[in-house]
């Protein structure tokens, strides 16, 4: 098992956390103001991780700092969007999958583009299998 694989795993329990929490919150919030929230209090704990975390030797450049607010800004707009979503009657399972699944399966689309990676047929199978996923979950019937 690669070794990034550890870390991708924790983040998959961290996001299923999130989901799950964002779900509780939905309805009993404004979707911006929730959001609003939930950025908020990731921004203090980053900010405890910057100062009191383990010290990285990555040196911040330009462009790194540009594409990390951009990456900011379309999770707000995500985040917000997710709460609509939910208050909106969306299942946790449709919900997270299109949101996260979606966006993985466009990236795992687009990222041979923009960064040379291959697209593989196992990266094909994968971006068909998560199609797929978000499909079934998104179709589901309401019980």
């Amino acid at each position: 098992m690669p070794t990034w694989t550890i870390a991708a795993l924790f983040a998959s329990l961290c996001f299923a956390l999130h989901y799950l929490a964002l779900r509780a919150a939905s309805g009993k919030i404004a979707d911006a103001l929730g959001g609003f929230l939930l950025e908020g209090s990731a921004a203090i704990g980053l900010l405890v991780l910057v100062f009191v975390g383990p010290k990285s030797t990555v040196q911040p450049t330009q462009a790194g700092v540009v594409w990390s607010c951009l990456s900011g800004l379309c999770i707000t707009g995500g985040v917000t969007l997710l709460y609509t979503a939910l208050r909106l009657g969306g299942p946790v399972a449709g919900t997270g999958t299109i949101a996260l699944g979606g966006g993985v399966t466009l990236a795992a689309m687009f990222a041979p583009l923009l960064f040379s990676e291959g697209f593989t047929w196992r990266r094909a199978i994968g971006v068909a299998l998560g199609a797929a996923a978000m499909f079934v979950l998104a179709s589901e019937p309401k019980s």
